[in-house]
């Protein structure tokens, strides 16, 4: 539930890249909040208690509740921004919410059990799709949703429309043609075999054959004198 995860924040009046990297070293994360008035609001979280609940999580894109010791707040995280090398926090990305209206999201695709395909077929389990959007309530926002995929035999899928959601929750915006999980075979094709030799390659003469003789109607040199 969004309630559960509660993140402190507090306003921030400096912007700018220079101001950004300062509020790092400090052991801050900069951050905005798009507000439901169409606002933008500079915050500021400290980065290890921030680090240390998005660690809990699988998925980036959750409902938090943002409290600045006046006011609480929901926001979805749109987008966290991360060090390429050390995997910290730079920056995160929030858009408020209102508690009595649906959200669009994307929730991940978690796949659980081991397939019959890959167990007894020798196949291999593929995941085409590894999230979906949904409309839902803040307060019933999720992470990921289920799917059971040990059922599944070689040349079989579970689609979009075989995702069994709680039709009074979610609203799906996916192709419901679109294949979630798939098995497929785990045998490579066999190479084709390779090709005859044409006619006129079999023909040549092996290496190292005497020279044709020479035609039949080619004038003869004239002797030596």
């Amino acid at each position: 539930m969004a309630q559960e995860n509660k993140l402190s924040a507090q306003a921030r009046t400096v912007q700018g890249s220079s101001a950004a990297r300062r509020l790092r070293r400090a052991g801050f994360v900069p951050a905005v909040l798009a507000t439901l008035d169409g606002q933008t609001e500079l915050l500021q979280l400290e980065a290890r208690p921030f680090q240390r609940e998005m660690s809990r999580h699988k998925s980036s894109q959750i409902v938090v509740t943002l409290d600045d010791g006046a006011k609480s707040r929901l926001a979805l995280i749109r987008e966290i921004q991360r060090d390429g090398i050390t995997g910290a926090i730079t920056h995160a990305d929030f858009g408020e919410v209102d508690p009595a209206k649906k959200l669009r999201m994307h929730v991940r695709l978690l796949l659980l059990g081991e397939p019959v395909g890959v167990r007894a077929e020798n196949g291999v389990l593929e995941q085409p799709l590894r999230s979906v959007e949904v409309s839902c309530l803040p307060s019933d926002a999720v992470e990921d949703f289920e799917i059971d995929v040990s059922d599944l035999h070689v040349g079989q899928d579970i689609k979009v429309a075989d995702l069994k959601l709680d039709a009074s929750k979610f609203t799906l915006h996916a192709d419901p043609h679109q294949a979630v999980a798939t098995v497929v075979s785990a045998i490579a094709d066999e190479p084709a075999p390779a090709a005859a030799p044409a006619a006129a390659d079999a023909a040549a003469p092996a290496a190292g054959a005497a020279p044709a003789a020479p035609a039949a109607d080619a004038k003869k040199a004239p002797a030596k004198k």
